[in-house]
């Protein structure tokens, strides 16, 4: 049986990482059976980074290269209703939600002083005090020095949260009034929207793409549809 490996759920979420949550959705889609352990430390996984599987004797880590592997051995139930353009889309909403936007989320959950006082209570809470605060205090510096490398860093919030918001309007205008992404049966690319838009709802992490996520009845209802199609 598949091994799916996710952070502890956190803030009332299922998981607090949309690539978590990406990958656990397609697996629910797919009907793939799995058992999941929750792993606190990224860094014991493979590329210090969840989540990973493991199959067998193989071990498969970053959400995209799994759902890859998961389509070559078990096959692809999710794609074979759609057309190669249809996959374009797909693939563009993809990279734009887990390329783009991701910083947008990331600024809100680490950056913003009031999240990352959730953050550093949640997951470092356990930490004595002075410890914790090193730690969590190169966190912070690394992340920033990662938003500055790809270039989203060197916007002002405004800019940032504006960049983030224009990302979540097209999504929704993508959708437009189709009942999934590409149309009446979900794919693969519904794991990701489902794992970043669900992720941007919650209610402890404000935002301007929150704000107009609730704003949006499509969008509520697509959450809903896909989070029900796929975890009941």
């Amino acid at each position: 049986m598949i091994e799916f490996y996710k952070f502890p759920s956190k803030f009332g979420m299922r998981d607090a990482s949309p690539f978590v949550l990406k990958l656990e959705t397609y697996l629910r889609l797919a009907g793939l059976d799995y058992k999941t352990t929750e792993l606190a430390d990224p860094r014991k996984a493979p590329k210090g980074k969840l989540p990973f599987i493991k199959d067998g004797e193989r071990t498969i880590a970053d959400s995209s290269l799994v759902i890859l592997y998961l389509k070559d051995k078990y096959g692809d139930p999710l794609g074979a209703p759609f057309t190669p353009a249809q996959h374009g889309i797909g693939h563009g909403i993809k990279t734009m939600l887990e390329e783009h936007t991701y910083w947008a989320l990331v600024y809100s959950r680490w950056i913003e002083e009031d999240a990352q006082k959730l953050v550093r209570d949640a997951w470092f809470g356990t930490i004595p005090a002075p410890i914790r605060g090193l730690i969590f205090g190169k966190i912070i510096r690394d992340m920033k020095k990662g938003m500055f490398a790809h270039g989203i860093g060197r916007h002002t919030r405004e800019e940032i949260y504006a960049f983030g918001v224009a990302d979540v309007k097209a999504f929704e205008n993508v959708l437009g009034d189709k009942p999934f992404l590409l149309g009446d049966q979900p794919s693969e690319y519904d794991a990701t929207g489902y794992g970043f838009l669900s992720n941007m709802t919650a209610e402890v992490f404000a935002s301007p793409m929150r704000d107009y996520i609730e704003s949006s009845p499509s969008l509520l209802a697509y959450i809903d549809r896909v989070g029900q199609k796929a975890f009941g």
